[in-house]
């Protein structure tokens, strides 16, 4: 079985259309989980978000409620063994379930996730792989479209809430196009690049239900001139990663 060993837990994460990457780290670690007393992973795979959320809400509060939805059984199957066996946070603490968005919207009462977080599939009318738990993980036409995940997001975003995602690029400002035309304004954006020769590739956004000042920009660089990790990736990570 494939596991992998963050600082304080381990994750099985073998039988998940997706595999834990970086995308899922840099958004746990990006993510502002507040004092959240409830918290959505949406397509939550092993459960990584979730579970790395969770180590930060551990500091906070005993009493946080973790949901985790994904259409894929095994991932939830993977991400409820997970549950099973991390340290932090009492198993009772997490809900996972098989269930896509578009469903788990209509039953779940509404408004009651102060923090919503998502790596969504994100490519659409591209070359898709032959692979089909990756054109679950990765491919939104016939998972979950941008505009599915936003009526979703809306429906159950707590009137103070904040929902973060982490997209490529192109991507990224199509989805924040479409969330300025549905009342969701984004309150930070951080432009990722993979090493400083490289452009930015990837965008972690929050986005909330109340109008904010301004949009807050940063930029992470992940490796240097050396291809050695930078201090900035090193110190945001640190509390995960070995």
């Amino acid at each position: 079985m494939a596991s992998f060993q963050f600082k304080k837990f381990a994750l099985q994460h073998d039988r998940s259309t997706m595999k834990i990457g970086t995308d899922a780290v840099l958004l746990a670690a990006l993510a502002d989980v507040g004092k959240a007393q409830s918290l959505l992973d949406v397509g939550c795979g092993c459960g990584v978000i979730a579970f790395c959320l969770a180590q930060k809400l551990a500091y906070f509060t005993q009493t946080a409620t973790i949901y985790g939805i994904d259409p894929d059984a095994n991932s939830i199957e993977e991400a409820q063994q997970n549950a099973q066996t991390f340290p932090l946070l009492p198993t009772a603490n997490f809900r996972f379930m098989q269930s896509p968005l578009q469903a788990f919207a209509q039953v779940h009462p509404a408004h009651s996730f102060d923090l919503i977080v998502s790596n969504p599939p994100f490519f659409g009318n591209d070359l898709k792989p032959t692979n089909r738990a990756r054109l679950k993980s990765k491919h939104r036409d016939e998972q979950l479209s941008f505009p599915e995940l936003m009526d979703g997001v809306l429906k159950l975003l707590s009137p103070q809430g904040r929902f973060a995602l982490i997209l490529p690029k192109t991507e990224g400002a199509e989805f924040h196009a479409l969330a300025l035309e549905h009342g969701l304004f984004c309150s930070s954006r951080i432009s990722i690049q993979p090493t400083v020769q490289k452009p930015v590739h990837r965008v972690v956004q929050e986005f909330r239900l109340t109008p904010v000042s301004e949009c807050k920009e940063q930029v992470l660089i992940i490796r240097g001139t050396d291809n050695a990790y930078t201090e900035a990736y090193r110190q945001l990570t640190k509390a995960f990663l070995l």
